[in-house]
């Protein structure tokens, strides 16, 4: 496992979050305990361990079953309401988003218009996709699935950092639409302390938004004249489980326009897997909400990313 040292503009953002932890891995006597995840990881695998396959997918969504076909390029969903036979195919406008293959579903005639972003690492050990549609004045049906195939083995010692990209959709409550996102994400993982302690903290930069046809999107703030651009989205420090899996929780910050201070804009959680016989590649999923500037509706961004050490 190679260290190395913390891009500068990461340790500028999480010096904001500093006083922000993940779970707490402490007994009630101030003892530490390994840290299991239990009541925070997503519903799917029961008893993970590290020696085994792991699959996750959205508590709350409506999708916990994805398959990809390889040899047709399409993608497949199941229980899904009205994406109509379930099949996806390679979107003929966006067929790809920073590192994402997105797809669309098949046979529009009186169904929703579904958007799905699959993607497999580079090793193919894990793989993340989200599905949401920008048909309904709200959020929609949707949901996400992320999994590791095979082991992990979690190093006792060392930090690394992992780098890679992000992609993501945004849909809105109040009205419809759907647009994509992408940045550039990275993760700093104390694998010292991993079993006791918080031991995973991130950040999403250089985010950009598009509209569906794959052009910028600029965002005004509510004089509807003054653009401004999503800020870095910090994953706050989080903690691994002895399964490799983590959680912990995302937001942002801004200050609005004719204002001095900044608060809190965006607020979800992050939940991820490790994989690799040197615990190398991270997988995973972001999830937060926020009131649009300009209209005062609701938006759901869901992006996943893959980083490698």
């Amino acid at each position: 496992m190679a260290h190395h040292r913390a891009p500068l503009i990461l340790a500028a953002a999480l010096a904001a979050v500093t006083a922000c932890t993940g779970p707490s891995t402490e007994d009630g006597d101030g003892s530490s305990d390994t840290f299991t995840g239990e009541g925070l990881l997503l519903p799917g695998t029961e008893n993970p361990t590290a020696d085994a396959d792991i699959l996750r997918y959205e508590e709350d969504g409506s999708v916990s079953t994805v398959s990809y076909n390889a040899g047709a390029d399409t993608f497949t969903v199941d229980n899904l309401p009205f994406d109509g036979d379930g099949v996806y195919d390679r979107d003929d406008v966006v067929a790809s988003l920073n590192g994402f293959n997105v797809y669309e579903n098949n046979n529009l005639t009186e169904r929703r218009a579904y958007k799905a972003l699959h993607g497999t690492s580079a090793s193919g050990k894990t793989s993340v996709s989200i599905i949401r549609t920008g048909s309904y004045n709200g959020y929609g049906f949707g949901g996400f699935v992320y999994t590791r195939d095979g082991r992990v083995n979690l190093p006792r010692s060392g930090q690394a950092t992992f780098t890679g990209q992000y992609a993501g959709t945004r849909v809105f409550e109040g009205m419809g639409g759907q647009q994509y996102t992408t940045g550039d994400a990275v993760l700093e993982v104390d694998f010292s302390d991993f079993a006791a302690t918080n031991a995973v903290e991130g950040a999403i930069i250089n985010r950009q938004v598009f509209d569906l046809n794959g052009n910028p999107v600029t965002l005004f703030e509510n004089d509807g004249v003054t653009a401004y651009s999503l800020p870095t989205l910090v994953l706050a420090t989080g903690s691994i489980t002895t399964a490799g899996e983590i959680v912990g929780t995302a937001s942002s910050e801004r200050v609005p326009a004719g204002g001095t201070t900044s608060s809190t804009f965006e607020e979800g959680n992050y939940y991820a897997v490790i994989a690799g016989d040197d615990a190398e590649e991270i997988a995973g999923v972001i999830v937060v909400t926020s009131s649009d500037p300009q209209t005062g509706n609701g938006v759901q961004e869901t992006g996943g990313f893959f980083v490698y050490d």
